[in-house]
């Protein structure tokens, strides 16, 4: 063989060993020189690891651009890790971070490959981990998701873990171009012209939102470049500033448009987005599939852009939480002063009974009276506080005086629910902003009824209904309107269009079918049996059908279900999950175990509250019991589903107890006829 023959054959044999190294490469380079779209997501530090981790400097630098569609983002759901945003974003789907095993992400490290590449050390165990996890989980699936893969530009010795959105499923990023700070931008901007998806590590802050501009004007038609700040490193559970540039446009369009807000079917709400929903609204971008893996949805531009309303929605979430017991708590020691006043003034004998009805019946007024703060915006803690005790006795003491007893709780019951109806159907804006909402910071819920209300607004029905149905006796039909109210309770807070609780089906089922086979004549049989356990599944398939109808397939029940029986029992799992491990979370199980046993006093003691004013009352108590109980074994936030429904069940038991001296005069009844 003569040399010229040599060379070229080692020329092809060269060419062809590189083509089998780098094929994700090659795949990258012949992709993106097409005229498509692209897509660069950047990731901006703040400036100072140290609180507040809320970065108001970014935020307020994506609000400077006009061209940017700003908003916020939920960055994990439960307990935050920086490591765990990171992964959420690369699987486009989550779970709490509680439930892997372990609940901290492994340590990872990057090595640096032959050919430009990279390679995330650790990745193995990250896979490890999330196998353990309660649904299906695939860290690195957005790159794993584009041909070629993801490039990465950035200082990876500083913030490592940046290179996570760029990593495949096999822990293996497509090129590395660690850049410094003074080329982030054109380096970006070249990477892109091989690869359909960047992932940018910028400098921190206002060097950041520098570089940013640079790629914004850099940027071709039809490249969307997303923004987000990098998720910092602190225990917190942070909303996070958003901003995106490009959403809509394909090649060739003008990229000039001025910026909306952004809003996307993850969170049903106008400026809030999820994490997850930034790797299918890439995918969606570049025209690619989404995997059914990832439960994100493609977020928009859509709406007014208002930067200024931002930073008090997030602040108003960040009081949520703390605040909730402590509300709460406020309304038990204000019905203390009451009566400590009362008695002081009146004496005990004759203040006992007013006061116990007055607060028994402001418990029943606490799902109202949350949606007064809520509405003036974000007090201080002290007015909330106040606002929400000293209204709940108020209306308490005004329902009390007014009706006789025992139909005052007929009153909470009716603006309770029409006010939160009401919310509901233009929102639930009230609701997500109240201490007993959804609470969108903690990313597993973002509008309609949380877990806390479901229970409370069931027994707030059938505490109504018995107010209504008061000395009527057991009769088909007094039970059909104890059905027909569930049912009509059930599509409030079960219909993606409302409540979009696939769980409150089934403790409004449960708990208005036994309060409704309490309202038939006769003994328990086999057949009223069957039904009482058919109750809950009757309640999904009604739901179902409703959902499918009116949320064109885009609602909470629907989303459950929409990955077919894998997806239906992934839920399963995840909810007994979360709701075995709430059962040991700090002092949950002493509260349990109190709440247990004070129903489990009074179904023992119920002779106290003779004579009965009518069967309709033992049916409304042991009808929320009953749900509060279900929704322990089938919601994810587990027994506070019975603490809920057994501090409800309190203030009407306070307020039966509370029976007037003279209540046999009022209602007009002998003692033989309530017997």
């Amino acid at each position: 063989m003569n040399r010229p023959r040599a060379a070229l054959l080692a020329a092809i044999t060269g060419l062809a060993l590189l083509a089998l190294t780098f094929p994700a490469a090659s795949a990258a380079d012949d992709a993106a020189s097409r005229d498509q779209n692209t897509a660069i997501l950047v990731l901006i530090p703040q400036d100072k690891e140290t609180p507040p981790s809320y970065s108001e400097e970014i935020a307020d630098g994506f609000a400077a651009i006009p061209e940017l569609s700003v908003g916020l983002t939920s960055a994990t759901q439960g307990s935050y890790r920086r490591e765990q945003a990171l992964l959420d974003i690369s699987q486009g789907t989550r779970v709490s971070r509680s439930t892997y095993d372990p609940s901290e992400v492994p340590p990872i490290g990057l090595a640096r490959m032959v050919g430009g590449g990279g390679v995330v050390e650790g990745w193995d165990a990250i896979l490890d981990r999330a196998a353990t996890a309660p649904q299906t989980i695939e860290p690195g699936l957005l790159a794993s998701s584009i041909p070629g893969g993801a490039a990465y530009v950035g200082d990876a010795t500083k913030l490592q873990e940046t290179v996570i959105p760029a990593t495949n499923r096999l822990g293996y990023v497509s090129s590395l171009a660690l850049a410094d700070t003074s080329d982030t931008a054109r380096r970006a901007i070249s990477q892109s012209r091989r690869y359909l998806l960047v992932v940018v590590a910028t400098s921190p802050g206002r060097n950041g939102l520098r570089e940013l501009r640079q790629i914004l004007q850099m940027r071709r038609p039809g490249q969307l470049v997303i923004a987000t700040q990098t998720p910092p490193l602190a225990p917190i559970l942070p909303l996070l500033p958003i901003a995106a540039a490009g959403l809509g446009e394909n090649a060739g369009d003008a990229v000039d448009k001025a910026g909306t807000g952004l809003r996307s079917d993850t969170t049903n709400l106008p400026d809030l987005v999820a994490g997850i929903d930034i790797a299918p609204t890439i995918l969606d971008h570049l025209g690619l599939t989404i995997p059914d893996e990832m439960t994100g949805k493609p977020f928009r531009a859509e709406g007014d852009r208002d930067p200024g309303s931002l930073t008090p929605f997030r602040d108003r979430l960040d009081v949520l939480g703390p605040r909730r017991n402590a509300a709460l708590a406020f309304v038990f020691v204000g019905w203390l002063l009451v009566y400590l006043a009362a008695g002081a003034f009146f004496g005990r004998e004759r203040a006992g009974r007013p006061v116990l009805r007055t607060g028994g019946l402001a418990i029943l007024w606490i799902p109202t009276v949350i949606l007064v703060p809520a509405a003036l915006g974000n007090p201080s803690a002290g007015i909330e506080y106040g606002l929400i005790a000293g209204l709940a006795l108020l209306l308490g003491f005004l329902s009390d005086r007014f009706l006789d007893w025992p139909r005052a709780t007929l009153v909470p019951a009716v603006f309770g629910l029409t006010a939160i109806t009401i919310d509901l159907a233009l929102g639930s804006h009230l609701i997500t902003r109240s201490i007993l909402g959804p609470n969108p910071g903690y990313g597993s819920r973002f509008y309609g009824i949380g877990n806390e209300l479901k229970p409370a607004l069931t027994v707030l029905l059938l505490a109504g209904l018995a107010a209504i149905l008061t000395n009527r006796p057991k009769s088909g039909k007094n039970a059909a309107i104890v059905i027909c109210c569930g049912i009509g309770l059930g599509i409030v807070l079960g219909s993606g269009r409302l409540g979009a609780g696939v769980g409150a089906a089934i403790i409004v089922a449960s708990a208005t079918a036994v309060a409704a086979l309490m309202m038939l004549p006769g003994r328990m049989t086999w057949r009223r049996g069957a039904i009482l356990v058919a109750a809950p599944v009757i309640g999904l398939a009604l739901l179902a059908i409703l959902d499918l109808a009116t949320a064109g397939g885009q609602g909470h029940y629907s989303s459950v279900l929409s990955g077919g029986e894998s997806s239906f029992i992934d839920d399963v799992r995840r909810r007994t999950t979360l709701a075995w491990q709430q059962l040991w979370n700090d002092n949950m199980p002493v509260i349990t175990l109190t709440c247990l046993l004070a129903a489990a006093f009074t179904i023992r003691n119920r002779e106290m509250f003779r004579p009965w004013a009518g069967p309709i009352w033992p049916a409304a108590l042991t009808g929320g019991l009953a749900g509060g109980l279900i929704g322990s074994f089938t919601e994810d936030s587990g027994p506070l589903l019975i603490v809920v429904a057994t501090i409800t069940l309190v203030g009407v038991c306070s307020y039966l107890l509370g029976r007037p001296e003279d209540s046999r005069i009022r209602s007009n009844q002998s003692p033989q006829r309530q017997e």
